[in-house]
């Protein structure tokens, strides 16, 4: 039970008490049972779900009121009041109720977590609200200085159109007697073109206004995208390393050498090879659907699926990073500098793409925005032929360079952090030649080394771990790696046409 303290009047006079009242953990702070609708009064503990509206969490506060409240209350009776976030209670409680308070407003960690997480989507409102009143102070400031050069042609016309008519009613006065000019309202088209004949009219051209054409996409672009949410369960990190993998199942592709696999949803895979065409499979290896690509070559050099479904694929001859959408329409998505390789999708929404033979340089690695516009590139002296590419779970991006033979790993800052070379100083393996690449929830890197038939095993780190598959687990060329949901690596051989799946986590 929470106590909530407070004080109440002595009526003979006495100095005032504080008493306690005992109430239940969970309430709004609105409702007679809680008690702390009384101006002064401030919850000692925390309020966990709103009594009037299970089980929204109490994640804000009314600061006219003083109270803890939940999201619907701000829409209802909290409606007109200022709302604040619940952690501005405690500020206005300590400024304005002085002694009456015992303590401050404490919030355990898994409130904290909930009512951040419910907090989240008032702030995106608010930023949504806030750019669209940026956009919309933008087009009144074009609003309004487009009548401003209304206005004053307006006054230069009408002083412009006096001084004529002045004239032409001196002239014609001289030679008609009192006759007043004559304003023709007439096009361009109309005018005289002999400028010798002076007229005795006044012909006035009107002002035109021309229509813009607005750009949906131009228009969205300078708003701004909300990026969907995604809730997932983060794996901890004490799961152990099974000490041999478990074979599942295996699969057969659908084309003549496999190159790419990737997990697509509920337990499906996109799978890529020589050939223009991407096959979605399941776990029996039935083939769900075939989605044909254009591409410069015949076959995607780079694959990804986003976590909206949508499918990248860079086309390396041509110079491009095409889209398909869900209707399976295939659109443009970006034109690189370089032959187009390895791609994937961060989770704050851009797409990083792999490129070879750039203009200046050897090779680069490039960010794109959701709409396909250029935010930045990284080059260095270790970076000359990037093949894949992947976001680790602390956010630093995995490189594999077939020319350098090793693995680069840098920072969301563009900082590096480790490079691996395939651990050859062992002898355990010759020439280290990195293909696929991917990292799990854990923060595991895992390396496709194609030569060695074996999979690397990294921590976030870049310590090596383990060969996590060997020749020996009948593993033959790997070349595509994907980690589904459940934990399981997926291992594209290329010249076998079997797609294996493997456990390799406790």
């Amino acid at each position: 039970m929470a106590t909530i303290s407070f004080k109440k009047e002595n009526k003979e006079g006495d100095e005032d008490k504080v008493d306690t009242a005992s109430t239940p953990t969970q309430g709004c702070g609105c409702c007679k049972r809680c008690k702390v609708n009384q101006p002064g009064i401030i919850p000692v503990r925390p309020f966990l779900e709103c009594d009037k509206h299970r089980p929204y969490l109490c994640a804000y506060c009314c600061l006219d009121c003083n109270v803890p409240i939940c999201l619907k209350c701000t829409k209802q009776q909290h409606n007109k009041h200022t709302i604040g976030d619940i952690f501005e209670l405690n500020e206005n409680a300590s400024s304005g109720a002085g002694n009456q308070v015992k303590g401050p407003y404490f919030y355990p960690k898994a409130t904290v977590v909930g009512s951040r997480a419910h907090n989240c989507y008032e702030v995106i409102r608010r930023q949504a609200n806030k750019q669209a009143e940026i956009l919309h102070n933008i087009v009144t400031d074009v609003l309004q200085e487009a009548l401003n050069s209304v206005d004053e042609m307006e006054l230069r016309d009408a002083d412009i159109l006096e001084k004529y008519e002045n004239e032409l009613n001196t002239r014609n006065a001289k030679i008609d007697g009192n006759k007043d000019a004559e304003v023709l309202y007439q096009r361009d088209e109309e005018v005289s073109s002999d400028k010798n004949i002076l007229s005795g009219k006044i012909n006035f051209r009107a002002p035109r206004f021309l229509k813009g054409m607005p750009n949906t996409k131009e228009i969205n672009a300078q708003f701004g995208i909300i990026k969907p949410s995604m809730i997932d369960r983060r794996t901890s990190k004490n799961r152990e390393l099974l000490s041999k993998p478990k074979p599942l199942f295996e699969i057969d592709s659908q084309s003549k050498y496999t190159l790419y696999v990737r997990y697509f949803h509920s337990n499906k895979i996109l799978q890529s090879g020589t050939g223009l065409e991407l096959y979605v499979l399941n776990e029996k290896g039935e083939c769900l659907e075939t989605i044909q690509t254009v591409s410069g070559i015949d076959m995607p050099s780079g694959l990804t699926v986003l976590e909206d479904g949508t499918i990248l694929y860079t086309d390396y001859r041509c110079k491009r990073v095409r889209r398909i959408k869900s209707d399976r329409k295939i659109e443009e998505f970006a034109t690189t500098e370089g032959k187009p390789n390895g791609i994937c999708g961060t989770r704050s929404g851009e797409i990083i793409v792999c490129l070879q033979d750039c203009h200046n340089v050897q090779a680069k690695v490039v960010w794109f925005d959701h709409f396909g516009n250029l935010l930045r590139e990284y080059t260095h002296i270790y970076l000359s032929g990037p093949t894949s590419v992947y976001e680790n779970i602390n956010y630093d991006i995995c490189i594999t360079d077939e020319n350098m033979r090793n693995i680069m790993v840098i920072d969301k800052d563009l900082d590096i952090r480790f490079v691996y070379d395939g651990n050859i100083s062992t002898g355990n393996v010759s020439k280290f030649t990195p293909r696929d690449i991917c990292c799990d929830r854990i923060g595991h890197i895992l390396v496709a080394d194609f030569t060695n038939r074996v999979i690397h095993l990294l921590d976030e780190d870049g310590h090596f771990i383990c060969y996590i598959l060997t020749k020996e687990d009948n593993l033959s060329y790997p070349h595509g790696l994907c980690v589904d949901k459940e934990d399981r690596l997926w291992v594209a051989e290329r010249f076998s046409k079997k797609i294996k799946v493997f456990q390799y986590l406790s």
